[in-house]
């Protein structure tokens, strides 16, 4: 009986453990059907994408935004200016080349016939007064060297002749006719010596050149050798002679330009010319360095008008010290036109500008190390501002020291791959 008991009260157990597992299982279809709503399951899909989104992207900001963590802000120095109304006049276009300045050209030249032995300068090469550019042989040189000389040794033995019979006539040894005799001889020696002293002048030896000859300092040389020596400090840019070739008093073998200084020759239209007169700021603008201007004023205006471009030609003058603006160079400039009165708009400073794409921004200062770039349309340029057209607002802020970090900065990640 009690088995019987036993055996009853663990097959209930069995019946009710059973119910208890089937149970979960039965409104599962309802929970399926709910998550496949289309509705809810759109939303939920598009809130598990922007999480997502979020993990894969987190730390970066839009393209047109630039957030500086505070480390990368040591050690840089950022500026901002209120973009604001102001005057801008408007500017003049023209056309310029880059040319040495003249009035610092210097053309080398032998004052004698000579025959090239070596040459030692070469185009590009910096010089300074006194170096020497070429050896050269000159047969007229040995020949002037040599009467020099002579005339040196005569007057030397006729000078202590007459100082001799000076004494012997004082003495009343000697006669007055050969006192007379002697001291003529002397005089006439000396100016011998002096004519062959100025002939090596004329040809380009300095007093130092000559006082050579006579100790025959640096041992033996053919008295037909000279040198061609720099007169000036500069840069050696035309180079016209090679070993064995004659030179005469007429080449210009060498062409030294002191470069600290460049020439900017502008083409100014006839249309134009009433708008442009001397002390007018100019700013310039070359290939070479795209976005950097360099300034200066115009010095000179010619009188003369050119009837095949009918334009008349200005110059203005610019500091070179670094050597970076070449003669030959194409520029293109713009003339603060003076007849401009000037008009009321919204203008930044030019340096806030930069191009990214060829196009102009500038950056937006939102708040410290945060930063909004902003595409600008540009309008008429009044050195040192620039008319803004679009792309900013009146009060607003934008980065003049440092823009061109930030677009380093944005180029640098659009290069990595992050900017949008």
């Amino acid at each position: 009986m009690n088995n019987v008991i036993r055996d009853s009260v663990l097959m209930l157990f069995l019946l009710l453990g059973v119910a208890c597992q089937e149970s979960p299982t039965e409104p599962a279809p309802e929970r399926t059907l709910a998550n496949h709503q289309p509705d809810q399951g759109s939303d939920r899909h598009g809130e598990k994408h922007q999480v997502d989104d979020t993990d894969e992207h987190e730390g970066e900001t839009h393209s047109d935004e630039i957030i500086l963590a505070p480390e990368a802000l040591e050690g840089k120095t950022f500026q901002s200016d209120v973009v604001e109304r102001g005057v801008v006049r408007d500017e003049i276009p023209a056309t310029a080349n880059i040319q040495p300045n003249a009035y610092t050209l210097a053309h080398v030249s032998s004052r004698i016939e000579g025959k090239a032995i070596k040459v030692m300068a070469e185009l590009g090469d910096l010089v300074k007064p006194g170096d020497t550019l070429a050896l050269l042989d000159s047969i007229v040189l040995g020949e002037k060297k040599s009467t020099f000389r002579q005339a040196r040794t005569v007057l030397l033995v006729n000078k202590a002749n007459f100082e001799r019979e000076k004494r012997l006539f004082e003495q009343q040894v000697s006669s007055e006719k050969e006192y007379l005799d002697a001291k003529g001889a002397y005089q006439q020696s000396w100016a011998s010596y002096q004519a062959a002293f100025e002939a090596l002048e004329l040809v380009g030896l300095s007093h130092e050149d000559i006082k050579a000859i006579i100790e025959n300092k640096g041992g033996h040389h053919p008295l037909s050798s000279f040198s061609l020596k720099a007169a000036q400090k500069g840069t050696i840019i035309e180079r016209h002679m090679t070993p064995g070739e004659l030179i005469a008093p007429g080449d210009k073998p060498f062409t030294i330009a002191d470069l600290s200084t460049v020439w900017i020759l502008l083409n100014i239209f006839e249309k134009d010319l009433a708008g442009v007169r001397v002390g007018a700021h100019v700013r310039i603008a070359v290939d070479a360095y795209p976005g950097e201007t360099f300034r200066g004023t115009v010095v000179y205006l010619s009188n003369l008008l050119d009837p095949g471009t009918r334009t008349v030609e200005a110059r203005v003058e610019i500091p070179n010290p670094e050597g970076r603006l070449r003669p030959g160079m194409f520029a293109r400039s713009s003339i603060a036109d003076s007849r401009s009165q000037g008009k009321q708009v919204l203008r930044v400073p030019q340096e806030a500008v930069q191009h990214i794409e060829e196009k102009p921004v500038a950056f937006v200062e939102k708040r410290p190390g945060t930063y909004e770039k902003r595409t600008v349309t540009l309008g008429s340029q009044d050195d040192p501002f620039v008319e803004i057209l679009n792309g900013l607002q009146e009060g607003e802020r934008v980065v003049t020291k440092g823009s061109f970090y930030l677009k380093s900065v944005l180029l640098g990640e659009t290069l990595g791959g992050h900017g949008h």
